[in-house]
């Protein structure tokens, strides 16, 4: 496929999702669910793991360009994002439920900056699922099928690793509750081997 087919997928992937969990939180203001656990009190806020979070779009957008080659592969993991972002913003209409961030502040390093900078962008709506999380570990499961994730087998460990750090990191800035990223990474299985196994695909992956 080339560059400017894969921009149009990459847009259609990410815009409309984008668009419509932004105003999901404009919308739903109100948190019915509280999710904290006791194991969520004991998590340190570290606001360092703010640069590791925000790997998730640079990585998402360079391993669909560069990774992937095969249309089948690559529309297949397309229709995979198109259809967890459609679950995610279901749950956050469905089970809205926020983290309540005020105690965490830390602006006096660039990390603790960053991390309010992003607060403000992203606010504490919708945490469950973790969309970070289940985006990242969606990546990492579709890049054993790629032809470069086939012929290096090292790439597929090195992308685990980074969807756990993903997982930690959203733990570590208090973005979202423990439950969220279990369930993220279980959203994010059970849309792969949806479609992994789908009929369609099947003939030509």
């Amino acid at each position: 496929m080339t560059t400017k087919v894969k921009a149009k997928y990459v847009f259609l992937a990410f815009v409309p999702y984008f668009v419509l969990y932004f105003l999901l939180q404009s919308i739903i203001t109100v948190n019915q669910y509280d999710l904290l656990t006791a194991i969520d009190t004991q998590i340190p806020f570290i606001p360092e793991f703010v640069w590791i979070y925000h790997t998730i779009i640079p990585v998402i957008i360079f391993t669909w360009f560069m990774l992937f080659q095969k249309r089948e592969i690559f529309l297949m993991l397309v229709y995979s994002y198109l259809t967890a972002g459609a679950i995610l913003c279901l749950f956050y209409i469905l089970f809205p439920s926020f983290y309540p961030r005020e105690s965490f502040v830390d602006t006096g390093t660039l990390s603790g900056w960053l991390v309010e900078l992003t607060r403000a962008i992203d606010g504490a709506h919708n945490t469950f699922p973790s969309g970070h999380v289940t985006f990242a570990w969606l990546l990492a499961f579709f890049v054993g099928l790629s032809e470069r994730g086939k012929q290096y087998s090292f790439l597929k460990n090195v992308y685990f690793v980074w969807a756990i750090l993903i997982s930690i990191s959203t733990l570590t800035l208090k973005q979202h509750y423990l439950i969220d990223v279990v369930s993220g990474m279980f959203l994010a299985m059970i849309v792969f081997y949806f479609f992994k196994n789908a009929k369609t695909f099947q003939e030509d992956t």
